[in-house]
C-alpha cells in the first residue's frame, strides 16, 4: 500500500513538473541518507518568490533479525523565498503523512528513557503533521545548490505496540497522541533544471 502511494505521488509530481515551463528542481536530503533513509524530492517555481514541492522518504530496513526502523512519509511544502526561488533565505509551510514500525532496540545515548518499551516492543502506526520551516540555499554552481533547512510542527500519531516475541495485540489497544516535534532537518543537494547559465 505505501509503495503505491509513494509511486503515485512521484508520478504526479513529475508529470506536473514536466508540463510546466517554469524552473524546477530535484533534491535529496543527505542527512536522511546518513540515517539510512533513501529520499527524493521535486520543487517547482510558482512565481517570483514562491515554490511548491514534495519529498518522499522510505526506510524499509530491518537490522539483524528483529530490530526495525521501518518508516515512510510524504512531505509537501510551500515556500516563500525572500530574494527569488532557490536563492538565499526562505520560510515554508508543510504537511507530512506516513507510517512506521520501529522497535527491538535501545535508542543511542538515551537508552530506554524516552520510549521505555522500545527494546521489547514494536511501535506500529501512522502519523500526520503540519509545521513551519526556514532555511537557506547556498549557490554552488548554475545548476547546483546546497540547502540547509529546519522545521517545527505538531504531529498526530496513531499507534499500537506488539511484543517482539509474542502474540499479536487486541486492536482496541490503539493509542493516539499529539506531540510537538521537529518536522524537518536537512542538508540537501538541489539540482536546478532550466536554470540560467
Amino acid at each position: 500500500m505505501s509503495r503505491r502511494i509513494i509511486l503515485t505521488v512521484l508520478m504526479t509530481a513529475f508529470v506536473c513538473l514536466g508540463a510546466s515551463a517554469q524552473r524546477w528542481a530535484a533534491k535529496t536530503n543527505l542527512l536522511y541518507w546518513a540515517a539510512t533513509t533513501p529520499n527524493i524530492g521535486a520543487e517547482v517555481a510558482l512565481g517570483k518568490h514562491s515554490t511548491l514541492g514534495a519529498t518522499v522518504n522510505w526506510n524499509p530496513w530491518t537490522i539483524g533479525s528483529d530490530n526495525k526502523i521501518q518508516h515512510w512519509f510524504v512531505r509537501p511544502e510551500y515556500r516563500y523565498w525572500f530574494s527569488a526561488p532557490y536563492t538565499r533565505f526562505f520560510l515554508g509551510l508543510h504537511a507530512m503523512g506516513g507510517g512506521f514500525e520501529v522497535g527491538g532496540f535501545k535508542l543511542p545515548l538515551l537508552g530506554d528513557k524516552l520510549l521505555t518499551g522500545l527494546p521489547g516492543n514494536y511501535y506500529k502506526g501512522s502519523f500526520a503533521a503540519a509545521g513551519v520551516s526556514f532555511g537557506y540555499a547556498f549557490y554552488l554552481s548554475p545548476r547546483l545548490n546546497l540547502e540547509l533547512s529546519a522545521g517545527l510542527g505538531v504531529a498526530r500519531i496513531a499507534y499500537h505496540t506488539e511484543p517482539v516475541n509474542g502474540p499479536k495485540p487486541n486492536t482496541n489497544l490503539n493509542r493516539v497522541r499529539y506531540l510537538p516535534m521537529p518536522t524537518e532537518l536537512g542538508i540537501s543537494l538541489v539540482y536546478l533544471f532550466n536554470a540560467k547559465k
